[in-house]
């Protein structure tokens, strides 16, 4: 599943995203059902007890086994129910197909403004960055230069940005690691996806935030143009300690 903040996948018992702290609701009320229906079952249980020991000695284990089963088959039930594969989404991905022109065009003209952030987050909006309709196909190259554009500059804002309260979540070493990966996986497909398009506008694009990404390093981590291409030619793992370096300068 995904976090709701950060957008970064976790698992659905985890209570909170370990990316960025935030509360899984998915997970905390799986939890509130099960404490609930223990508490009712207790109680339940304690009560037929006190009844069942005025009968039979047989009787009495009869009825407590009985109770046992139930218990075991609504506690597996309430599982079941929720950590089933629920699309909540359906209904919008629904829409998106429905509406898919009007969408294509209000996504593109965040591309003519060079707000690709913003047309990353209304792709995630309305579910269109992965099997989107036909009416987005133009936009699919595009699509995949901007998807890592979208992660590396979200994880940039979270390392510069991140709270001095010394009882914030410190997800700065993952944000890292992650934004060094992001960024490798940003130069791969942006050479790839420019080989490919024929497009004269979406290659434009596809510069646009390669320049763009640059220029936000160079003001997120104070480096110069030498500086900024002596980093780009590190390999991953030399990326992120350098940005270890340069993020924890304190």
């Amino acid at each position: 599943m995904i976090c709701e903040k950060c957008k970064h996948e976790i698992g659905p018992e985890d209570l909170k995203c370990p990316y960025c702290g935030a509360d899984n609701p998915f997970a905390l009320q799986h939890q509130a059902n099960m404490e609930q229906f223990r508490t009712a079952y207790e109680n339940t249980k304690q009560e037929v007890v006190q009844s069942a020991r005025k009968t039979s000695g047989l009787a009495t284990r009869a009825i407590i086994l009985v109770i046992l089963l139930i218990g075991c088959i609504v506690t597996h039930l309430i599982s079941s129910y929720n950590y089933a594969d629920h699309d909540p989404e359906d209904a919008v991905r629904q829409d998106a197909e429905k509406n898919a022109a009007s969408y294509a065009k209000e996504a593109e003209a965040f591309l003519d403004r060079g707000e690709y952030t913003e047309f990353m987050s209304y792709l995630y909006a309305h579910e269109l960055q992965y099997a989107a309709p036909e009416e987005f196909d133009h936009l699919q190259r595009v699509t995949y230069v901007a998807r890592n554009y979208y992660e590396c500059i979200k994880l940039m804002e979270e390392m510069i940005l991140r709270s001095p309260d010394p009882d914030y979540f410190d997800g700065l070493d993952t944000d890292i690691q992650n934004f060094c990966m992001y960024l490798e996986e940003f130069y791969k497909t942006l050479e790839a996806q420019k080989s490919s398009e024929k497009d004269e506008v979406n290659l434009a694009y596809m510069e646009d935030m390669e320049l763009e990404l640059e220029a936000a390093m160079k003001t997120y981590f104070s480096m110069d143009d030498a500086a900024l291409a002596d980093f780009l030619s590190l390999s991953e793992t030399k990326k992120a300690l350098a940005l270890v370096e340069v993020l924890r300068h304190d």
